[in-house]
């Protein structure tokens, strides 16, 4: 029971994660994480700021790229954001959620660059 509300809570933070840009409401998903993570009325502001710092910094990752910048560069600085931010309770939870969210994103990407290069070699 408990692994199937962690999945859902998983796909439900990845999906988020990667529609945010299009969502103009996500005050429900930090509703959500703010209940999973037992945050206080103080995090849950940081917590919300900091996450869309780091969804923005990930939407922009292809222009970062240029700068040197690398997906690792953006989750550490996230991560030691939200160290300062959360006790160690919650920043496990956060951190299981963040890496396994990245590394989805980056499989999911990953395949759409393949497929889309499959794509133009076929033209």
């Amino acid at each position: 029971m408990m692994k199937k509300i962690i999945s859902a809570l998983v796909v439900m933070f990845a999906m988020t994660m990667s529609v945010n840009a299009q969502s103009n409401d996500t005050s429900m998903f930090f509703k959500r994480i703010g209940c999973y993570l037992e945050l206080d009325k103080n995090q849950i502001e940081t917590v919300e700021i900091s996450m869309t710092e780091f969804n923005e910094a990930m939407d922009a990752l292809t222009d970062l790229i240029a700068t040197g910048k690398t997906v690792d560069s953006i989750v550490n600085r996230h991560k030691k954001q939200m160290k300062l931010i959360l006790n160690d309770k919650q920043y496990k939870k956060y951190e299981e959620i963040l890496d396994l969210t990245v590394r989805n994103t980056i499989e999911i990407n990953n395949e759409l660059r393949i497929n889309t290069e499959l794509l133009a070699s076929t033209k």
